[in-house]
This record gives structure tokens, sequence and C-alpha cells, in this order.
């Protein structure tokens, strides 16, 4: 039995996520752009279902952003195996849980929370910049 101090057990039906390292600045720039982007679509007067649109395309440009970034770290042998991986499903779309699993296997979760922050704090800075 774990106890977490609430005299529950903690491994029973409750997950426990791993405590990772956090990269505080990184952390606040991230959470600062994500209060500009709101401000900015606030102040453009954007409708909800285009913001809805709007922060749908952003995170499309962040996941893009991470592909690319873990793209560059990877072996050309890794980067065989990834289109393999893809071009073996024959759909337009390749399984992301495939896709996610694949990345799990190459690069400590710490390194792929750091990866995804950095690829959001890119394509946030990108968008409030534009929108100036």
């Amino acid at each position: 039995m774990i106890d977490d101090g609430d005299g529950t057990d903690a491994g029973a039906g409750n997950a426990q996520v791993p405590d990772l390292p956090v990269d505080q600045d990184l952390a606040q720039r991230v959470v600062e752009l994500y209060a500009k982007v709101d401000e900015t679509l606030s102040d453009l007067r954007v409708p909800e279902d285009e913001r809805k649109q709007v922060e749908q395309n952003l995170m499309e440009a962040i996941a893009a952003d991470l592909l690319v970034r873990l793209g560059e770290q990877l072996s050309d042998e890794d980067k065989k195996d990834l289109a393999d991986l893809g071009a073996a499903q024959n759909e337009a779309e390749p399984d992301l849980n495939a896709v996610a699993g694949f990345f799990r296997g190459k690069f400590s979760q710490e390194e792929l929370v750091r990866a995804l922050a950095v690829a959001t704090e890119s394509v946030l800075t990108e968008f409030t910049a534009a929108m100036r």
C-alpha cells in the first residue's frame, strides 16, 4: 500500500505522474505567450467559433514544429523506421498513437516535455508577432 498522506492508497486507481524537472523560465514564457494569444484574439474580437479554429491551427502548428525538432535528432535509420511506420498504415493520416509511441521509445519523457515547450514557445511567439 502506498500512503499519499491523506489515508488513501495512492496506488489504487490513481495513476501517478512522475515528477519531471521543469524549466520554470520556459514554462513561464509559454504561459505568458498563451495569455498574449488570448488577449490578441479578444482585442481582435474574434468570434468563439473562429477562436476555436485558430486554437486548433495553433495546436497543429505546435505538433508540426515538435515533429520537425524531434526528427532533426533522429538517426537516418530511425527516420527510415518512422517513414516505414507511416507507410505501413496505408491511410491518409498516420496513427498518432503509433507515432507517439515511436518517439517515446527514442526520447526520455523529460526530453519530450522540453521539446514540446520549446515548440510551443516558438509557434506562439511567431503567432503573436504576426498579429501585431
